[in-house]
């Protein structure tokens, strides 16, 4: 099962980044337009934050979240799921579920959207761990995270106004 997962995905290939984050970025680009354009509401899209809340929302956002949730999500639970089955895919799925399950509290296009990041922070870690080691596949998963918050909290918001969207 593992060998059909990582070859379905060419994750044996250079393109591994490429791939796994790309599929992950067109996931949540679709689901939040297609969202947007069924409640045209970017309530959910576009977060917004009075300025008192600015540099600590950032702080959490580009640094305490993604060392956290690496740490809980790909270190822990992933390594446990892994030794309990045997089986990494197994431990990437349910990771990834769980992962979801946690941003359910800011709404269900989220965790739909954030499916896609656990999943690709999930093969990731065990691309890298494989390959190299635990401690690189921790500091390239935390990295991963944090150039995901930046996309969505400011890439994704940027698009819609670029796009006259707001």
């Amino acid at each position: 099962m593992n060998h059909i997962t990582y070859n379905t995905l060419g994750l044996n290939k250079r393109l591994f980044i490429f791939r796994v984050y790309g599929l992950a970025i067109l996931w949540a680009l679709t689901l939040i337009f297609i969202s947007y354009f069924i409640s045209n509401d970017t309530a959910e899209v576009i977060p917004t934050f009075s300025e008192d809340e600015i540099s600590a929302a950032l702080f959490f956002l580009l640094i305490d979240a993604p060392i956290t949730e690496t740490l809980i999500f790909q270190w822990f639970i992933q390594g446990v799921f892994r030794h309990a089955t045997g089986s990494p895919s197994f431990s990437i799925i349910g990771s990834a579920f769980l992962f979801s399950l946690i941003h359910l509290h800011n709404s269900i296009l989220n965790a739909i959207v954030v499916i896609a990041l656990g999943l690709a922070l999930a093969l990731t870690y065990e691309y890298v761990r494989m390959r190299i080691g635990n401690i690189y596949a921790l500091i390239i998963v935390c990295g991963a995270h944090i150039c995901w918050n930046v996309f969505a909290v400011f890439v994704i918001p940027s698009l819609f106004t670029l796009l006259g969207l707001q």
